[in-house]
């Protein structure tokens, strides 16, 4: 995986009702083209205890704002650029507002807070986020997308929402069949 001075770090963060997940990659122009490697993914199952869609989207974004600093140390890039992808307006919002939040949420946006900086942290469309894999499951012919395409296009300037949408609805239900077999090989919660 080639690293120069324009190589920089792309991190996708989602959620699911039954796991959460980061994944990071390397993006570097060189002068044949552009290089985006996948250097680190980590998923957790989701807590025994009931949350929220938006609280399991706030655990993702902490560990991928953990993710960033290991592999900083690791491969000594303290000045690496980065940029932080989620497609959870709502989780966006906490690490940009201050807010008289739970616990649980005060906690994780202060973590969040304290390993990144809010300006670093953009949102991406549902269907590019190549972290909904790794928390949905997928067939094991599926692609992998590194960096679902936007890592290699030219990076956007538009920073996360200034704003939420007052109308959120939230849908997770999701099927994974092998074709060939006809049988489920994942369930997403109902």
């Amino acid at each position: 995986m080639p690293f120069n001075e324009s190589s920089e770090l792309h991190v996708f963060v989602d959620a699911s009702r039954v796991a959460y997940s980061a994944c990071v990659f390397v993006r570097t122009v060189l002068e044949a083209g552009t290089s985006v490697s996948l250097i680190r993914a980590k998923t957790r199952v989701a807590p025994l205890k009931p949350l929220t869609t938006p609280q399991l989207e706030l655990m993702a974004c902490c560990i991928g704002a953990r993710l960033v600093n290991s592999i900083r140390d690791a491969l000594n890039l303290p000045n690496i650029k980065v940029t932080f992808w989620s497609d959870s307006e709502v989780a966006l919002w906490w690490i940009k507002e201050h807010g008289d939040w739970s616990v649980f949420v005060t906690n994780r946006v202060q973590e969040i807070r304290q390993l990144t900086q809010f300006q670093l942290w953009r949102h991406v469309p549902g269907v590019l986020n190549v972290a909904d894999m790794l928390c949905r499951g997928v067939l094991l012919a599926g692609c992998w997308i590194p960096g679902g395409g936007i890592t290699k296009a030219k990076p956007s300037n538009k920073l996360i929402f200034s704003s939420v949408p007052k109308n959120i609805g939230w849908s997770i239900c999701l099927f994974f069949k092998d074709p060939t077999k006809n049988q489920v090989l994942f369930q997403g919660p109902e």
